[in-house]
């Protein structure tokens, strides 16, 4: 994004017979003019991804970056201006009822139906993002995506005595590059049973990726990806007549459902490892929140 952001401030720069030389920092006053000219066109979002493709290139040379409060009045002008085409309808929640009609059409006898309700399980109480569970092809990152040594199983559900919440660990997450400890409480469609099935099932050993299912024929174990995962839960919620989702629709599902369980919010926003109150966009069925 950063490089098409330089290219279309150059292409802006010769469309307005704006001299620059294409190496110097660019002058207050003409970024003050290319933001303005946005105005009607993008969104906030929009114009400000290009304004920080263009401070980049500038941290890049080493030039300074002439920003003012000039700029930054211009750029809530352009918010405040961006057109109706570029407001996107907030992306639907996966609810609990949708949760239930999946987990009563999955076959608990198919090794890979049996992965998927694990997978949509934990990523939904775990408020994950779906890349920092699934593989996005059936190669997988061993260094970025958790194998069947990152989950920890509660007492009950056949971890260690001493242990009462189940813990997955992420290798890295889109924030935490290190890695980071998830942890998964009792609900009544408990993903430490879905796990503890799923485990058993498909056989995953400490070194498997950990959402992996056995082939139906060959008996081979095969990571389950992102788009596997999503078309078996939309191809069974299309049938029902419920609404399909993508990906991040399992996040705002997680915290949403918690919210409505009378969590605190500060409790929802350590357990889904937000890091501002960005969290707040994510809040579904506000009314029956309140």
């Amino acid at each position: 994004n950063y490089t098409s952001a330089l290219r279309h401030f150059q292409q802006w720069v010769r469309a307005e017979r704006i001299a620059w030389d294409g190496h110097s920092a660019v002058s207050e006053r003409v970024l003050c003019a290319y933001a303005a000219s946005m105005a009607g066109v993008y969104a906030a979002g929009g114009a400000s991804s290009k304004l920080a493709g263009l401070r980049f290139w500038h941290d890049q040379h080493g030039l300074a970056w002439h920003e003012s409060d000039r700029l930054r009045r211009i750029m809530k002008s352009v918010g405040l201006a961006a057109p109706a085409s570029t407001r996107k309808e907030q992306r639907p929640p996966v609810t609990e009822a949708m949760l239930d009609e999946a987990l009563n059409k999955l076959d608990t006898s198919r090794p890979f139906d049996i992965c998927v309700a694990a997978a949509a399980l934990t990523i939904f109480w775990g408020q994950l993002r779906l890349g920092e569970a699934l593989s996005s092809t059936r190669t997988y990152d061993y260094t970025a995506l958790p194998t069947g040594k990152c989950v920890k199983l509660r007492a009950d559900a056949g971890g260690r005595l001493d242990q009462q919440t189940t813990a997955l660990w992420l290798p890295r997450t889109k924030t935490e590059r290190s890695g980071v400890w998830i942890w998964l409480a009792r609900h009544y469609n408990d993903p430490s049973y879905a796990l503890q099935h799923h485990l058993h099932a498909n056989g995953i050993a400490r070194d498997d990726p950990l959402f992996a299912y056995k082939h139906d024929t060959t008996g081979a174990l095969i990571p389950l990806t992102r788009n596997a995962f999503l078309s078996r839960l939309n191809e069974i919620w299309r049938a029902s007549g419920m609404q399909t989702i993508t990906g991040h629709c399992f996040r705002i599902g997680g915290t949403t459902a918690l919210l409505r369980a009378g969590v605190d919010p500060e409790i929802v926003k350590v357990a889904g490892r937000w890091k501002s109150d960005s969290f707040l966009r994510y809040w579904r069925t506000l009314d029956t929140i309140i």
